[in-house]
C-alpha cells in the first residue's frame, strides 16, 4: 500500500513523542489496574490503558483468544475469530500490541474477512494523565477497505480507578491513508487528516467476573469509522478465561460488497493467559 506523506510524517511523530514526553515529566507512582481479558474484535479496543498488566516487569504478557462455530449438514458454517493482546510495562512506559482476525462463510460462500493490527505506546504525565502514540492497520475485504493505515498522537486522562472500576478517556489527532477495493466517489483511495476519540471503561464485578466496555472513534473527511465493544469475561481458571460480546462497527462513508456501512458481531471466544 502506498502511503502519502502525512501518513509517514505521523508515524515519525508517534516515535518521537516518546523522548519529548521523557524531558518534559518525572516518573509518577504506578496506577492500579483492572485486569481485562483479551476479546476477539478489540482491535483498536485493547489499545486501551484498562487492557494493561499492573505488573511492573520487562517481560511481555497478555491472553490470545480463539472463537469458532462450524455447523454442517443442511447448511455448512464456518464463523472463525482470533486475536492477541501483549503488554508491557517499564515504570511510567506501557507497551501495548494488539491484533484480531475475522472470517466467516456459509454454503462455501465468503461472507466476512476482516485483519486489524496495531501498537499503542503511553506515557505518565502526572497521576491521572498520560500521552500516547497510536499505530493501527486493518483491512477488511466486505467492507471495501483494501488497506487502511491510521497513526495519532494524543493526551489521555483516567476519570476513576478505584482498583476494580477503571475509566479512561482518550483524544488525539493523526493522519490516515485508506486503499479501497472499489472505487469511492470515484476515488481509488483516501488520505488526510484524522481525529481520534476513545473511552474505556472496565468493572471487576467480582473476582471471576468482569465487563468491559470500549468505544473508538476515528474521524476523517473522507470516513468516520467507530467501534463499539461490550463484554463479559468469566475467569475459568488462573489462565482461562470465557467470553462473551457484543461488537458494533460503522463506516459512515463506505459500502462494501454486501451493501452496508455497519456491521454487528455476537461472540463466545475461549481467551488464554500468555
Amino acid at each position: 500500500m502506498k502511503l502519502s506523506p502525512i501518513t509517514y510524517s505521523v508515524a515519525v511523530a508517534l516515535f518521537a513523542s516518546g523522548n519529548a514526553f521523557a524531558q518534559t515529566t518525572t516518573s509518577t507512582e504506578q496506577m492500579d489496574e483492572v485486569q481485562d481479558v483479551l476479546e476477539p474484535t478489540t482491535t483498536e479496543m485493547t489499545s486501551n490503558r484498562a487492557d494493561m498488566s499492573d505488573a511492573l516487569s520487562s517481560d511481555w504478557s497478555g491472553s490470545a483468544g480463539f472463537g469458532a462455530v462450524i455447523t454442517g449438514g443442511n447448511s455448512d458454517t464456518q464463523n472463525l475469530a482470533g486475536s492477541i493482546n501483549v503488554s508491557k510495562r517499564d515504570d511510567i512506559w506501557r507497551h501495548n500490541a494488539f491484533g484480531s482476525l475475522y472470517k466467516a462463510e456459509s454454503n462455501d460462500i465468503e461472507s466476512a474477512n476482516r485483519f486489524d493490527l496495531g501498537y499503542k505506546l503511553d506515557r505518565d504525565i502526572n497521576d491521572i494523565m498520560y500521552g500516547f502514540g497510536r499505530l493501527r492497520y486493518d483491512s477488511d475485504d466486505y467492507g471495501n477497505i483494501d488497506g487502511r493505515f491510521t497513526g495519532v498522537v494524543g493526551v489521555g486522562r483516567t476519570f476513576i480507578n478505584t482498583g476494580k472500576v477503571m475509566f479512561n478517556g482518550e483524544a488525539g489527532i493523526g493522519a490516515h491513508q485508506t486503499d479501497y477495493l472499489v472505487p469511492v466517489n470515484g476515488e481509488d483511495d483516501a488520505d488526510g487528516a484524522v481525529f481520534y476519540l476513545g473511552l474505556n471503561y472496565a468493572n471487576q464485578i467480582s473476582e471471576n467476573l468482569t465487563f468491559n466496555s470500549i468505544f473508538n472513534a476515528e474521524v476523517a473527511d473522507s470516513n468516520t469509522y467507530t467501534v463499539w465493544d461490550n463484554s463479559l469475561s468469566f475467569q475459568l481458571s488462573d489462565r482461562v478465561s470465557l467470553n462473551v460480546g457484543l461488537s458494533n462497527r460503522s463506516n459512515s462513508d463506505i459500502t462494501g460488497e454486501l451493501g452496508k456501512k455497519t456491521d454487528t458481531t455476537t461472540r463466545w471466544s475461549i481467551n488464554y493467559g500468555i
